[in-house]
């Protein structure tokens, strides 16, 4: 039924199969690091943006002059007092 080539084309064929398979492994490793990278990279904009606006409240706080900082922070204690005896 076979002739005397048979074993070289079944190895042939295992060959192909096993190079597909790696092939087909490889686009998708490459397809995950692809996506795994793109998070990565909207995690660390989210960070950075969230520290960007800490620096900002930090500058502020360092830069407003220490008497308009007590004159705030006297009016909310001012609020507070007027809101809890109503």
């Amino acid at each position: 039924m076979f002739g005397a080539d048979t074993q070289l084309v079944f190895d042939a064929i295992q060959m192909a199969v096993i190079a597909a398979g790696l092939a087909g492994g490889a686009v998708y490793l490459g397809m995950r690091r692809r996506k795994s990278s793109q998070n990565r990279e909207a995690i660390d904009q989210a960070s950075k943006s969230t520290l960007e606006e800490r620096v900002r409240v930090l500058e502020r706080i360092a830069t407003d002059r220490s008497a308009d900082l007590a004159d705030e922070i006297e009016a909310l204690r001012d609020d507070t007092k007027q809101g809890s005896v109503t």
